[in-house]
């Protein structure tokens, strides 16, 4: 009470200073440099929802126990998902450049947490890009390959077994294999690819109908493979790949993939490499 004035003042204790500061770094300085990234990052993302759980000596000494993210309608390099949650812990960032105007960096690898759905109109959107072009044939190659070492009718008729010779594919698409009649968690998924035959040089439409089964978290096995020529229905059952797999690397470990008539869902942890500072354009 000031004396004779009837007035009370009141003092803020660094206590009660505090949280105000601390909100103030994270909504006026990470929150801003953490979205800039991500947009940076990605062609297109819809409704970016954003959580941060740090103090002000953490940040101040570049590091945020946790961050949640999600989003809707992400792109990554014409990669399409209708629907991603993330969460990182002990991230170690570069936040006193952040404070002076410098675009924000990883400086240690990050395990973050993934949950996201890749519905039948994302595979369709996604199908014409590079990456998922890319990706397709690395992962198509070496399974065209393991089928051609025995006898087979399928990718090319009457395939007698000799030399493998090197494959060429193109017009890669995928898309949900649907039927109602299957239980829950069983779908499957269609590859549809044009292969360049080994002798004649005809292109050859093929298309691969398989489930998907979770070996280990970084593993993934067809289940029960069939292949088809287009327009014909009838499958021939692709015995040498009953038992293919997948590698998915170490950097990635699931612990669920699940394809669904609408939509195929994963979670797992996915490690993401910190980006050099000479290689960061942002910088």
């Amino acid at each position: 009470m000031a004396a004779g004035l009837g007035l009370e003042i009141e003092v803020e204790t660094e206590e009660q200073l505090a949280p105000q500061r601390k909100g103030r770094l994270i909504s006026q300085v990470l929150t801003p440099a953490i979205k800039l990234w991500l947009r940076s990052q990605l062609d297109h993302i819809d409704d970016l929802q954003l959580q941060i759980d740090s103090g002000n000596r953490e940040l101040l000494s570049g590091s945020i126990p946790k961050v949640f993210l999600s989003a809707a309608q992400a792109v990554y390099q014409g990669i399409h998902l209708s629907r991603a949650q993330v969460i990182a812990e002990n991230i170690s960032t570069n936040f006193r450049q952040v404070l002076r105007g410098k675009a924000i960096r990883l400086l240690e690898p990050l395990s973050i947490q993934l949950d996201a759905a890749l519905t039948s109109a994302d595979l369709a959107a996604s199908t014409d890009s590079e990456l998922f072009q890319k990706a397709m044939k690395l992962g198509l190659v070496p399974l065209i390959e393991q089928q051609l070492s025995g006898v087979s009718d399928w990718p090319f008729p009457s395939w007698q077994p000799g030399a493998t010779p090197e494959i060429q594919l193109s017009a890669v698409r995928m898309e949900l294999s649907c039927d109602g009649r299957r239980p829950v968690g069983n779908h499957r998924i269609q590859i549809q690819a044009q292969v360049q035959h080994p002798i004649t040089e005809k292109l050859q439409a093929i298309v691969l109908d398989t489930g998907l089964v979770l070996v280990n978290p970084h593993e993934l096995r067809l289940e029960q493979p069939q292949g088809f020529y287009p327009p014909a229905n009838q499958p021939i059952p692709l015995t040498h790949l009953h038992d293919f797999r997948f590698d998915l690397g170490t950097d990635v470990q699931l612990t669920i993939l699940q394809i669904t008539e609408a939509a195929i869902l994963c979670q797992g942890t996915i490690k993401i490499m910190p980006v050099q500072a000479e290689e960061s354009a942002l910088d």
